[in-house]
């Protein structure tokens, strides 16, 4: 269905989340939206003790590494953060958990986040709600750090995939921390972290030898001393490939090799290929089908719930053709996750030939040569048939078990697309994004909307593109990373153009959709919707403009609007925190005018000289934190009558701006008749201390009612800047009205206006979802 999916996700996937100083409402149907909170930050409550992951329950005796453990503890306890690397199966994972589980038992609180293909930004998010109760809340990263700076906990981390300024973040988010992190490649530290790096190289022959030892279950006879001092110089001390070797050895027959040595000394093979061959010769049919599976999504490993799912395929054979033609198959019945069970007895077959671990309830496979076995057990599992069993799970899952497997999803997806699966990759991706979105992992969110966009782009389908798109823009807008981002801005499912860009640039965008839709079709009852979403290209260019000028535009036929975020009502029942908290802003004129800095406003127009109007101080100013800003509250800026389609601006000049300010957060509530822009800031550091900056904040507002509005019509808004802790620090209520028309014309300036569109200030910048 070149126009949409058809899919209709419900479940526990909508509601309302609060992200830095936005309320986001997610709707699973017609997109998301997102108000800027006229509310205190929800109430963070610090937990006694963290409550992230356990960490696994059998930790096996380390060999050979107390150098290694003495080192850790030597630079931890001088206060820098440590990143364990080295080769796959060299024994990070084993050496983290066990240093972790030795500062555990001296009473040491300790964070355990295992981190294989999850993004920077879930990790902290994972992070910041092991260590305080909050729920539905995802703060902007300086509340986050000073929040976390009164945790002292054992962060351990491990497979962490990220780049050096993943890593960096990470470190950043927890200033209060010890932080070890596993990586497979050294990252280098950002100047002034101080971190160090631990390379972990294979075991010595005294060690190695125990290693084999206790592997085989039995001690080494003489003839096979020089096999086993063989294997182990070979293999550099690699103690998985020592594992492994032994294991194939022990699953020959151990009654057999005692009544042959020589057999069992060759049996301590070093080519790994060649006991790849031996091994999968021995696999069972179960084992092999399990092994293939797990390879599938290596190195994640898979829970129970969804290796029954995966094993059981797309409900029938038409599933598993469609999955692979690149189109959603049946879906499996609600409930039917785990119905199918896990093989224990292939599971248990894979563990004892060291080919698959369990960790956590999971399973994995480990190493090279469990690919090797692999690919001599069967053919490849078919990422597309893959995509569509998990659709089935994704109808009946709940979005905490989405989120928790969001990973191995986004690995699934990625595979799908570059095997053609487009049809899957859409429907996994539209089950899934909301889930990841109300369970605030953004970091996955934005992942998966790139690549269900990227699906329905090569399918045509207006409409899914059409929902990626936009979700995309929300959460750029919710994060505060959107150009032109705009407090207040509500996303819905219909038509929405002119956001940003004013009129002319909405109409713009209007006409090109128009222009690539057409009015007609040659088809009797093909809507101008359908021949638009049978082309590809026009839906590519469409889609561009309508980004590119800020503008969304939805191609969906879901009807209705969407629901809207209500920044006058709570969402949550915390207590405001008092360090957190910023003052309530007023909304109307009556600001007294005592105990706060002033605001001049200037302004100008083209038949008046300049009119300069002061908000000056309340009383009562309370004590502030090095966590927030001295909020301040202007008097409303007035403007006189504007005839629709035209625009006033006035330039304010803001004295009490202060170097915990942030001016590239200035935005106002309701941009179809409102814009500003700084225009001359001083540059602060970040974050700022609560004084004065080096000069004033000069910024500009301008209103410019719609050409469609009535006359008479009264528009209000306001203008809001944040502070380096994301709260409210300046508000500015603004008032103007569209000028009623008389016998010689409307009322209002007389004068040519200002033809300059003035955007808001540049945002920070994110790359685009992949396609």
């Amino acid at each position: 269905m070149a126009g949409g999916s058809g899919v209709h996700v419900h479940g526990d996937v909508e509601g309302q989340v609060v992200v830095g100083d936005r309320n986001v409402v997610i709707n699973a149907e017609r997109g998301s939206s997102v108000t800027v909170r006229s509310e205190p930050p929800p109430f963070a409550r610090r937990r006694a003790r963290p409550a992230g992951r356990a960490l696994p329950y059998r930790m096996p005796e380390l060999l050979g590494r107390e150098g290694e453990l003495a080192a850790l503890r030597r630079w931890l306890s001088q206060g820098h953060p440590v990143q364990i690397y080295g080769p796959p199966g060299i024994g990070k994972s084993l050496l983290l958990r066990r240093f972790a589980a030795d500062a555990a038992a001296r009473g040491q609180d300790v964070v355990y986040l295992p981190a294989a293909g999850v993004p920077v930004d879930d990790l902290v998010q994972e992070l910041f709600q092991a260590c305080y109760e909050a729920p539905d809340y995802k703060p902007a990263p300086a509340v986050t750090q000073q929040l976390m700076a009164s945790v002292h906990a054992l962060v351990a981390v491990d497979d962490f995939q990220g780049s050096a300024e993943d890593l960096t973040e990470l470190v950043a988010a927890t200033p209060g921390c010890d932080v070890l992190v596993v990586t497979a490649e050294r990252q280098e530290w950002q100047e002034g972290q101080e971190g160090r790096a631990l390379r972990l190289d294979g075991l010595l022959e005294e060690p190695a030898l125990a290693l084999l030892t206790e592997e085989l279950g039995r001690p080494l006879r003489g003839d096979e001393q020089a096999a086993a001092a063989h294997l182990i110089a070979t293999v550099r001390g690699h103690p998985l490939s020592l594992l492994q070797a032994a294991a194939a050895l022990r699953s020959a027959g151990a009654g057999r090799m005692e009544s042959a040595g020589a057999a069992g000394s060759a049996g301590l093979a070093v080519d790994e290929r060649a006991l790849a061959v031996g091994v999968a010769g021995g696999l069972s049919d179960g084992a092999g089908k399990l092994l293939r599976i797990l390879c599938a999504v290596e190195p994640l490993p898979l829970s129970p719930a969804l290796l029954s799912v995966i094993a059981a395929g797309p409900a029938g054979p038409a599933g598993a053709a469609a999955g692979a033609a690149g189109a959603a198959g049946p879906a499996h019945p609600a409930g039917a996750t785990g119905a199918a069970g896990v093989d224990r007895a292939a599971a248990a077959e894979l563990e004892a030939l060291r080919l698959a671990s369990s960790e956590g309830g999971g399973f994995r496979a480990t190493g090279r040569l469990a690919q090797l076995v692999a690919e001599r057990t069967g053919p490849a599992q078919d990422p597309a048939v893959l995509a569509a069993a998990l659709v089935g799970w994704a109808r009946g899952a709940t979005r905490h078990e989405l989120a928790a497997e969001s990973a191995v999803v986004r690995r699934v997806l990625e595979a799908a697309a570059l095997a053609g699966g487009h049809g899957a990759v859409r429907d996994l991706a539209r089950f899934t994004a909301p889930a990841l979105a109300r369970s605030l992992r953004w970091g996955s969110w934005r992942q998966v909307l790139g690549l269900g966009a990227g699906a329905a782009r090569a399918l045509g389908a207006a409409a899914d593109l059409a929902y990626f798109t936009h979700e995309e823009e929300a959460r750029r807008r919710a994060l505060g990373l959107a150009a032109g981002v705009a407090a207040g801005l509500s996303f819905g499912a219909g038509a929405a153009a002119g956001h940003l860009g004013g009129p002319a640039s909405g109409h713009a965008a209007s006409q090109a959709v128009s222009h690539a839709v057409g009015h007609g079709s040659a088809a009797a009852g093909k809507s101008g919707l359908s021949s638009f979403a049978a082309n590809p290209v026009a839906i590519g260019t469409a889609a561009a403009l309508l980004v590119a000028g800020g503008v969304f535009v939805a191609f969906a036929s879901a009807g209705g609007e969407s629901p809207r975020a209500d920044p006058t009502v709570p969402i949550t029942s915390f207590d405001p925190t008092p360090t957190l908290a910023p003052t309530g802003a007023p909304t109307s004129s009556a600001i007294p005018t005592t105990g706060l800095p002033t605001a001049t406003t200037t302004v100008p127009t083209a038949t008046t000289a300049p009119v300069t109007t002061t908000a000056g101080p309340t009383t009562g100013q309370p004590t502030y934190g090095s966590g927030q800003c001295p909020p301040v509250p202007l008097a409303v800026g007035s403007f006189g009558p504007v005839a629709a389609g035209e625009q006033d601006s006035k330039s304010v000049t803001w004295d009490s701006y202060w170097e915990c300010d942030d001016a590239k957060t200035l935005a106002v509530s309701d941009p179809t008749a409102w814009r500003v822009r700084a225009t001359s800031c001083p540059a602060t550091q970040k974050p700022g201390p609560p004084r004065s900056a080096s000069g004033p904040c000069v910024f500009e507002v301008v209103f410019s009612p719609p050409a469609s509005a009535e006359p008479g019509t009264t528009y209000s808004a306001k203008v809001t800047m944040l502070d380096d802790w994301g709260h409210v620090a300046m508000t500015l209520p603004l008032s103007g009205s569209t000028a009623t028309v008389g016998p010689t014309g409307p009322t209002g300036p007389t004068g040519p206006t200002d033809p300059t569109e003035e955007g808001p200030s540049p945002q920070p910048s994110e790359p685009a979802p992949g396609a």
